[in-house]
């Protein structure tokens, strides 16, 4: 019983999650309109529907003080990060084939057999990804993990940051960014305060709808964030204790449970990023956030607690080794994908699907070791 309820809380954590996620973006989006294409999906994007693995983590870290609790945050975030890197991607690519992609002054959506990626934005965020995972690697190979580690995690953020305030990898095509706009204003009429309310659509409960102010935009994303934070409150009590009713460790229901339900954010982003045309953005969100969640979801956490309550324990490095060697070997696998193809089709789509499925199998195999 305790475990039925615990998935019933996941499920409901990860559906609101979504919705204050979506006027999040809105919200953001709305204070980052200026910036070139694949920055915005890295930066903007990428920290909005990262979060989740933000709050998840500290949670799990500051309410359960000891090392179950951070080595559930970091399977939060390994998990995330092979969601985010194979399956986004593989999303955006059957969406736009299959779907098609609206733009401004379409009747229809336009299907497309194929997309193209800017290299210089995949080798620039591949680049800072791997860095922060290379980090992560060797500091999980300690015992103890210290304030240091945490700061230099910040540190690699801080350096990406800088990469992309001054536009480096990205191009100046703002005509996309318009044209998305044009398509969202064009989007039927706004709901009732009721169900406003229901789908936490902030900008029509607190403003009828109407357009963005720097002002609005900054009451939008403070209500949104303070509802992320509560309902990953719930998700990282329902993590433990669906980890004790399985009677296994709470790496595992992190693993599983929290990394896919803290993902929904930045797949609904990516693919409505994706449908609109702009593929640097959509595939910049995906790598952007798990540069995000490593750096800053982890990191944070981590150069907190560590001030504060002094080092933390983590699992033994052979606990970890496969989980670090897969989701490094995964990461260079999915970037190269991208570098190597002339074309972006739905062939790219499957064959990240079949690595996704490989993931599955891997977690399958960990927990019955365990078990």
């Amino acid at each position: 019983m305790e475990l039925f309820g615990a998935l019933v809380i996941i499920c409901i954590a990860s559906i609101v999650i979504m919705y204050a996620c979506d006027s999040f973006d809105d919200a953001a989006s709305y204070l980052g309109r200026n910036m070139a294409p694949g920055v915005r999906g890295a930066t903007i994007n990428a920290i909005g529907s990262s979060m989740p693995e933000l709050f998840t983590a500290l949670f799990l870290l500051f309410l359960f003080q000891d090392r179950d609790g951070f080595a559930a945050g970091v399977a939060t975030t390994a998990g995330s990060a092979i969601f985010n890197s194979v399956l986004i991607p593989a999303l955006c690519i059957l969406a736009v084939r299959y779907r098609g992609v609206l733009r401004a002054g379409d009747a229809v959506r336009q299907k497309i057999l194929s997309i193209q990626v800017t290299k210089k934005s995949i080798l620039r965020d591949g680049f800072f990804l791997l860095m922060a995972e290379a980090a992560l690697i060797w500091f999980l190979g300690y015992h103890i993990m210290t304030w240091w580690m945490g700061a230099v995690l910040l540190a690699i953020y801080g350096l990406y940051f800088l990469f992309l305030a001054r536009g480096f990898g990205a191009d100046a095509d703002e005509e996309s960014q318009e044209a998305s706009q044009e398509a969202e204003d064009e989007e039927g009429a706004p709901p009732a305060k009721w169900k406003a309310l229901l789908t936490l659509d902030f900008n029509q409960f607190f403003f009828g709808g109407r357009a963005y102010s720097t002002g609005s935009a900054w009451i939008v994303l403070s209500a949104a964030t303070t509802v992320i934070g509560i309902a990953c409150w719930q998700l990282a009590d329902a993590v433990m204790v669906s980890a004790e009713a399985l009677g296994v460790p709470a790496y595992f229901t992190a693993l599983v449970f929290a990394a896919a339900a803290t993902s929904v954010p930045d797949t609904v982003l990516s693919v409505k990023d994706a449908l609109r045309g702009e593929y640097d953005d959509a595939i910049s969100n995906a790598v952007g956030s798990n540069t995000f969640d490593i750096t800053v979801g982890l990191g944070l956490p981590l150069f907190l607690y560590a001030l504060i309550f002094g080092n933390v324990e983590v699992m033994s490095a052979d606990q970890t080794q496969a989980l670090r060697i897969v989701l490094f070997l995964v990461t260079c696998l999915v970037l190269g994908t991208f570098l190597l193809s002339k074309k972006v089709t739905a062939a790219t789509a499957y064959f990240l699907l079949a690595i996704y499925l490989g993931w599955i199998v891997f977690i399958v195999y960990d927990v019955s070791t365990v078990l």
